[in-house]
């Protein structure tokens, strides 16, 4: 297999692309106090992405009809909810339901 290199520009320039919008806000805050209120409303960002995620996979959307429960998705779950709730980690409760997923696809 051949290597061009335009295919490396390419590369690196998407690799740039992805990076810039999640460095850049880290360098432009270094440095800054954020007001209270605003840390505060900001905290909740993390929780509201996961409940997105979450619902949007849970719940199968049908042309006609009400939406459908995945049990596949249900059954990951559960896990992943008792160690959201009990670690109040955000790490480690995706990482449970990655593993949980993959778990139960593997078996299934």
């Amino acid at each position: 297999m051949e290597i061009h290199l335009e295919l490396l520009i390419l590369f690196a320039a998407c690799g740039l692309v992805t990076l810039i919008p999640r460095i850049l806000p880290f360098l432009l805050m270094h440095g800054l106090t954020l007001p209270r209120l605003l840390t505060e409303w900001l905290s909740f960002i993390p929780i509201c992405l996961l409940s997105a995620l979450f619902f949007q996979n849970l719940l199968l959307a049908q042309s006609d009809d009400y939406p459908t429960m995945s049990s596949l998705h249900l059954a990951a779950s559960v896990p992943t909810v008792l160690v959201a709730l009990t670690s109040k980690s955000l790490s480690f409760t995706v990482i449970t339901g990655v593993m949980s997923m993959a778990l139960i696809r593997f078996f299934l």
